[in-house]
């Protein structure tokens, strides 16, 4: 018995289906290929929003989970930290912080410095209520702050590399709750 060929419409159809299919494989961009700059912009957004997540959780840890072994951290005083310095130092932050209300991450802007690199500014702004070191009394306040990352591409996509405040935070105290 003879095969009947397909009907030209299916055969189309079948021949539009492989094309589409080996486009979007070979079209796609991934971490370890030739993304886009649109592309970059999103995987380091949503990385600095996983560092929100963290900040929210009080993971000092997870704050730096994106950040590559070398990362350092530069605060309003000029004093730098190492991942494990910064560690310890956030870790005894959030122990006095009792809760945090809101948290609003805005991104600034994300230049490209070069294909493996972005400068990358972001703008804070937290309601939290913390305790006093001295006196242990509750208070709240309204904290906003800016930064400057710098970001580079691994083997495993974007990391911060070096974050640093711009300016000194405002620290505005606001009515108890």
């Amino acid at each position: 018995m003879k095969n009947k060929p397909a009907p030209r419409w299916l055969q189309r159809a079948s021949l539009v289906t492989l094309l589409a299919v080996l486009c979007l494989g070979g079209c796609s961009t991934s971490q370890r290929g030739l993304p886009s700059p649109e592309a970059d912009q999103q995987e380091i957004a949503a990385k600095i929003a996983g560092i929100r997540e963290a900040i929210l959780a009080k993971s000092a840890a997870g704050i730096v989970q994106s950040g590559t072994p070398d990362w350092q951290f530069t605060g309003p005083d000029g004093v730098s930290f190492d991942r494990a310095g910064f560690i310890v130092r956030t870790e005894a932050l959030f122990a006095r912080v009792v809760a945090i209300e809101s948290l609003e991450t805005h991104v600034d802007s994300i230049v490209p410095a070069g294909a493996d690199v972005a400068e990358v500014e972001i703008t804070q702004t937290m309601v939290r209520a913390e305790r006093a070191a001295g006196t242990g009394g509750v208070a709240r306040f309204l904290i906003r702050y800016r930064e400057h990352h710098h970001w580079v591409r691994t083997p495993d996509g974007w990391r911060v590399q070096r974050v640093r405040f711009i300016g000194t935070p405002e620290r505005t105290p606001l009515p108890a709750s």
